[in-house]
C-alpha cells in the first residue's frame, strides 16, 4: 500500500483509505474516489502538479496535498 502522490503515471489501482478530513472527503467522493473503488492515473503534472485521475467515466484533476493522504494499492 502506497499513498497516491507517489503512484506511478499510467497505473490502476483501488483506494484503499482516505485520511482526509470531513469537506475534503466530501469533495473527492463527489467525483467517486471513496475507498473501495477502482481509478486510472492517467497523467502527473511536473513539478508538484496535480494528477489526472479517471474513476468510473469521471476524469478530474487531484491536489498533490490530498493526494498525499489518500492509501491505495495496485491492480493489474
Amino acid at each position: 500500500m502506497s499513498s497516491l502522490d507517489i503512484f506511478p503515471a499510467g497505473g490502476h489501482g483501488v483506494v484503499e483509505r482516505l485520511n482526509l478530513a470531513e469537506e475534503a472527503f466530501r469533495r473527492v467522493a463527489a467525483f467517486g474516489l471513496v475507498p473501495g473503488c477502482r481509478f486510472h492515473l492517467r497523467k502527473i503534472a511536473p513539478w508538484g502538479g496535480p494528477l489526472l485521475l479517471e474513476v468510473g467515466a469521471t476524469r478530474f484533476l487531484l491536489r498533490r496535498n490530498l493526494a498525499r493522504l489518500i492509501d491505495v494499492r495496485a491492480v493489474a
